[in-house]
């Protein structure tokens, strides 16, 4: 095995390697958008609990409880656009780098395969030089001086 071919071997196993983080990283960014969304559903429930006790006879600490826990919902899925921007960040940027590293392998890929490709037509071109020797040379047997 050539040190082509085992920089080749590295870069795919690199490649696969960025693959698999960057694969992570939007999971992450998923993840965490779904909980956001999850808390802001909380907080519709908890707004649609306030105005049906606000339309009831419940008692005012229970509607201020409610609401305080909605808004602090709500300022909670403020807070995590902070986090969702950075880990969209990070996912660029890991997508970037595993991008750059299927660039690399494709690069080696294919200069390997035109090494590959030479020797073949360098073996093929000495096989038939070998072939043309050999065939010269039979035709050459029975000429020349024999009695001289």
């Amino acid at each position: 095995m050539s040190a082509i071919e085992l920089l080749l071997r590295l870069a795919k196993i690199r490649e696969d390697q960025a693959m698999a983080r960057a694969k992570r990283a939007a999971g992450q960014v998923n993840q965490t958008k779904a909980f956001k969304n999850q808390v802001l559903e909380y907080a519709k429930e908890y707004e649609g609990q306030v105005l049906a006790a606000s339309t009831q006879s419940m008692p005012i600490s229970f509607i201020q409880d409610a609401n305080a826990f909605r808004e602090k919902l709500i300022q909670s899925s403020v807070e995590m656009d902070g986090q969702i921007q950075g880990l969209s960040r990070a996912s660029e940027e890991t997508l970037m780098t595993a991008t750059q590293a299927r660039m690399r392998t494709r690069g080696l890929t294919k200069l390997v395969e035109k090494k590959r490709h030479e020797a073949r037509q360098k073996k093929a071109k000495a096989e038939m030089n070998q072939f043309e020797d050999n065939y010269a040379a039979r035709l050459n047997v029975n000429s020349g001086t024999k009695d001289a």
